[in-house]
């Protein structure tokens, strides 16, 4: 029974890769997630409009689940490398009751959800 089980959540997990920009505003890095349908260059460019002064510090992608978290790569758009101080900003970033500010990828799915609901 517990072998039946566990087939079925692999088959049914799937992996979700995201984007990440880690910005410099008012002196302190803030990690920006969102879909990966996005381009990096875009969503910098909407962040950069609504905050004012920021810089792109880093920019890749990550996949994180349950048992298993990644991040690298890099941002042809905005031209910038992912860093290995990355991963743990992200990591405190995804567990951080304060995400909801800068988690684009929540504020799309909740944007999709209201257009299916109305």
């Amino acid at each position: 029974m517990q072998t039946n089980q566990k087939k079925s959540e692999l088959q049914n997990r799937t992996t979700q890769v995201s984007k990440y920009i880690v910005i410099l505003w008012h002196g302190q890095e803030q990690v920006v997630i969102f879909p990966f349908e996005a381009r990096h260059a875009d969503i910098f460019n909407y962040v950069r409009q609504e905050c004012g002064d920021v810089q792109a510090v880093g920019a890749g992608f990550y996949i994180s689940e349950r048992e298993a978290f990644w991040c690298g790569g890099e941002s042809d758009t905005l031209n910038l490398q992912s860093r290995a101080q990355d991963r743990e900003l992200i990591r405190a970033f995804l567990s951080s009751p304060d995400r909801r500010l800068w988690d684009l990828t929540a504020m799309a799915q909740e944007a999709q959800a209201s257009q299916v609901t109305t």
